[in-house]
Order: C-alpha cells, then structure tokens, then sequence
C-alpha cells in the first residue's frame, strides 16, 4: 500500500542533503521496503541552561546542514535568535548535545514570535517564520536572513494570512498561523503551514471526528507568489484533559519536503492536567500528488475539494516508555540529520518547553534511525 510514496521517500531519504535541488525517480522497479524510524536515544536540556547571557528554550524548530543543528528560540523577548548545536549519536547510542553558538537575528520588531527556521542551501541564507500577534495586527511572516542574523529580505505574506483580513467568522485564529516552513527541493520554492483551521475554513480540532483542514502553500522565493496550495486534515484531539474540558488542542507544528509531492508532517495534540506532559505526537507521511489546488477557494466550509493523503509512519507512545521520566513533550521541530556509518540517514526531532510557563516541561532532542 502506498509504495509510491514509500519508493520515493527512500529515494529522496537517501539524496537529502546533496548539492542538487531536485530529485528524479527513475527506477520504479526497484524492491520497496517499508520505511521505520528506529529509536536510538534521547538528550535533554536543563531548564536553567543559559548560553551567552541567554536562557537556552523554547526551541520550536530544529535544522540540519553541514554537520551543524540550528534551533530557533521562541522566546518573545529580545534578542530573537537562534542556537548551533553539535549532536554526538550514533546508530547505538545518543551521547551528548552541545550548544556551540548563538545567533542574535537583528531586529528591533514587537509582537514577533518566532517559530520556524530552514538553511536554504541555494543562497546559503536562513528563513525564519513569525507567527504574529493576531490581537495587535501584526501578520504572521517570513524573513531571510544572513548567516550573522542581519535582514536580507521581508517576504510576502499571502493576503488570506493577514491579520488585518480577520475577523469574527474568517481569517487566521490566534497562535494557529505560520507554525510549519519547509525548503523545496526545487530551490525556487519554499512552503509555509499553518498550525490551525482558517476560521472560514473550519472549526479547531475538537475530541469528536471532524473535518480540521490546514492549507499548506507553496511560495515562489523571488516574488512570494503563491503558487499552489493544499488542505491537509488534522486529527481530532484523542483525549480530553484534566479536569475535563479544561484546555485541549491539536496543530501542526512543522511540515518537511521529501520531494515535490511529499513530506513528513507533525501532529501534535496536548491535554491539559495530564502527568505524562499531555502530549500526543505522531509523524505523518503526507502525499499531495492529487491534492486539489485550493489557492483560489476563499473558503473550504460546503466546497468540494480533494485533501492531501496521510499515513501515519510513527506514533511517539511506541517509546514513551524510553523517554525521561515518561514524558513525550511538546514536540515541535523536525529534520532529516547526519547519515549513519551503515549508510542509513537520520531523523531529528525537539521539544519546546515554553521556558516552564505553564507546568515543568522537557527541552527533549531525540534521534532516529531511517530504516529501510
């Protein structure tokens, strides 16, 4: 079942991180294994880490290039940057993470908030997402940046993004925008993913069955015109929370290109009250091959249109029992990481830890092995 999409994610797995911007499947007939992420460990940051004068946390999205992680900080407070780490694992073992450097992003902004961050290898620059401040007016965006933090450029944000456009009954919802940013293969593109239904679109995800579609678009580097755009359907939130009704919620929190019509999406839910940290996560692989083109649809609510097709490759309760103190936390970054010794590539992901706001949470970075 689904052995397009298992083919050409071995194949893009095995190409991921070369000089070339695209990707070409030639051979079919080659024998398709189905792909698991094997556990290999996991490393936690203490809540008190500081790293040149500030606190380390609230690390939202995770990267990977030339040897060298980078994690953006969510933390509303200046400076806005983004940390390098060095992590030592190999296939056996996850020994150690080091913070090696931090970037300061130069900006004097209010009301960003940082939750997003890629290499973009074709002009050796960073994107970084904001997701706005949606009560004082302040759109979700993208910026590009120098590898020293200055400001290369201030990309578009689609109009049915802006905070000016919403309002009671249509427009993006609060802490729900710009969440996912991927590169594409194609070094013309980039995507960005929202982490929540438009609210003309529909309702947030709820403990009922429904239908919670997110768009997800596709942007031309140059002009950020928006090329292409799909829904993708999120998962009712699994269980309620403690005491009940109290505060539950499911988003996407990061998407990642496998090639032009696949990627690995994150699902993350949380309950409240819950002493295992409350979170449900899962990693989707996602085709959007014959996904309708909604850019045009001011509205998915009474319209018909094809979702993007998702299969689960791993659900984060299969190791809970391996992770500190039973915790799964608020896992919101993913990449492809370091190829092993035997060949295999890597999946990294990260926690956020909101700086330990709410309740004690975990900065978690965990490694997997890609198996064929």
């Amino acid at each position: 079942m689904y052995k397009t999409i298992l083919f050409t994610l071995l194949i893009s797995l095995s190409l991921f991180g070369c000089k070339s911007t695209q990707h070409s499947v030639t051979s079919p007939k080659a024998k398709i294994a189905t792909p698991k992420l094997r556990f290999i460990g996991e490393q936690v940051i203490l809540k008190d880490t500081k790293f040149k004068d500030t606190r380390v946390g609230g690390l939202s999205s995770i990267d990977y290039h030339d040897g060298k992680y980078y994690a953006i900080s969510d933390d509303k407070k200046l400076p806005v940057r983004f940390y390098e780490l060095e992590l030592n694992y190999s296939k056996d073992a996850f020994e150690k993470v080091t913070i090696t450097n931090m970037v300061k992003i130069n900006t004097t902004e209010k009301g960003l908030d940082p939750e997003s961050l890629r290499y973009d290898a074709s002009s050796k620059h960073y994107l970084w997402g904001s997701e706005g401040f949606i009560r004082k007016g302040i759109d979700p965006i993208i910026y590009e940046i120098s590898s020293e933090g200055n400001l290369i450029k201030t990309h578009k944000t689609p109009s049915i993004f802006k905070a000016k456009n919403s309002s009671k009954t249509n427009g993006i919802r609060r802490n729900g925008t710009f969440e996912g940013l991927s590169m594409s293969v194609n070094s013309d593109y980039y995507w960005i993913g929202m982490e929540l239904p438009l609210k003309q679109d529909g309702e947030e995800p709820q403990l009922e069955k429904g239908t919670y579609p997110i768009r997800i678009s596709k942007l031309q580097k140059g002009n950020d015109h928006l090329v292409y755009q799909f829904a993708y359907l999120l998962d009712s939130i699994p269980k309620n929370s403690i005491p009940k009704n109290k505060f539950i919620v499911n988003g996407c929190p990061e998407i990642l290109e496998i090639d032009e019509n696949h990627f690995l999406f994150l699902e993350r839910a949380y309950a409240s009250g819950h002493k295992d940290g409350g979170n449900t996560v899962k990693i989707y692989i996602v085709d959007c091959s014959k996904a309708t083109n909604i850019a045009d649809l001011p509205s998915l609510k009474n319209t018909h249109y094809v979702s993007a097709k998702k299969t689960l490759l791993f659900n984060f309760e299969e190791i809970r029992h391996q992770l500190t103190n039973g915790i799964v936390d608020n896992i919101e970054g993913i990449t492809f990481g370091k190829k092993l010794k035997n060949g295999n590539r890597t999946l990294v992901v990260v926690s956020d830890n909101n700086f330990n706001k709410f309740n004690p949470q975990l900065t978690q970075l965990i490694v997997f092995e890609i198996l064929e």
